[in-house]
């Protein structure tokens, strides 16, 4: 089989020939693996990523170089477009994910799966951490419903994608969608494989809070009507309660009671205004991704790229 290997890379200039070079190792020793190639997708880095790859004078190592920062997954969807191989390992390129499982992640494909997870054994963060990354993970998982509740998502960190999983992949157009989401919604047959995760090389991680937000807007409004849902729910519960709240001044004006103080109303408006401003963004945010994907602009551009492959 031909092998191809996703890296995506923003600022890991240092660090990425040893990667490179471990991988490369790796591979030589894979005897299902009759030839493979290298693609680095540079996210627009600024340290000489691409300037690093293209030193290295391999023709079996190609670099995509993105025209601006994108994002991974973008970026591992730019070297899915560009690869070639009867399978796709995508991984990250600090060095924390050990390439010493690709046997394993082979014969598993060789048995009949399209995607093979690997699973780090534990993570190494505080109880909070854990759970909550547990947490959303699960209910992702619920909301994308595509047959692989099996899979710990909130352990995997790099995969193996079949050459059918790649090619469904390219057809699914849509800019503002979560990589990990597609794949458990395009289904498929997918298993896992279970790896010791290592401490990075070097640099720092890019994976932060504002990216975890990000990947849990993406996920929700990309694979599910949710949010529009809850909205229906929140203004039916609103009415009742509004309703509910006017039989009970009614009845107090019947008895001579004094009503509720301007006091009870401030807070009620304040509520109110609120929850309107909430659904109005929600709507919102689903108006301007449905205006994104009918401008139908290109997910990235390619700014340059080693090696280019004549048949693209």
């Amino acid at each position: 089989m031909k092998l191809s290997v996703v890296i995506p890379a923003f600022n890991e200039a240092p660090h990425l020939g040893v990667v490179l070079r471990e991988l490369q190792s790796t591979i030589g020793q894979c005897p299902d693996v009759s030839s493979h190639e290298i693609i680095v997708v540079d996210d627009h880095s600024q340290d000489g990523t691409y300037a690093a790859v293209s030193c290295l004078g391999d023709a079996g190592i190609r670099c995509i170089r993105l025209s601006r920062r994108s994002g991974s997954h973008t970026a591992i969807r730019a070297g899915l477009r560009a690869s070639t191989g009867d399978a796709v390992l995508c991984l990250s390129a600090d060095g924390q994910d050990d390439p010493v499982v690709l046997n394993e992640m082979i014969r598993q494909f060789r048995a009949g799966s399209h995607t093979v997870w690997a699973i780090r054994e534990s993570r190494d963060e505080g109880l909070l951490a854990r759970f909550t990354a547990w947490l959303f993970y699960k209910m992702l998982m619920t909301i994308s419903s595509g047959g692989a509740d099996h899979i710990d998502l909130a352990n995997a960190d790099f995969y193996l994608l079949s050459r059918r999983t790649v090619n469904a992949i390219n057809q699914c157009g849509e800019r503002n969608t979560s990589l990990f989401g597609l794949i458990i919604w395009l289904g498929f047959r997918q298993t896992s494989v279970s790896y010791r995760r290592r401490e990075r090389i070097g640099g720092e991680s890019k994976w932060n809070f504002s990216s975890r937000v990000r990947l849990a807007l993406d996920w929700i409004i990309a694979f599910s009507g949710i949010p529009l849902r809850l909205i229906t729910y929140i203004g039916l519960g609103t009415a009742i309660l509004g309703f509910a709240y006017a039989l009970f001044v009614f009845i107090f004006a019947l008895m001579d009671y004094t009503t509720p103080g301007w006091a009870e109303m401030v807070i009620i408006t304040l509520v109110l205004s609120g929850t309107i401003m909430i659904m109005v963004g929600l709507i919102g945010e689903y108006l301007w991704r449905t205006l994104e994907e009918s401008r139908e602009r290109p997910l990235y551009f390619i700014e340059e790229e080693t090696h280019p492959n004549d048949t693209d």
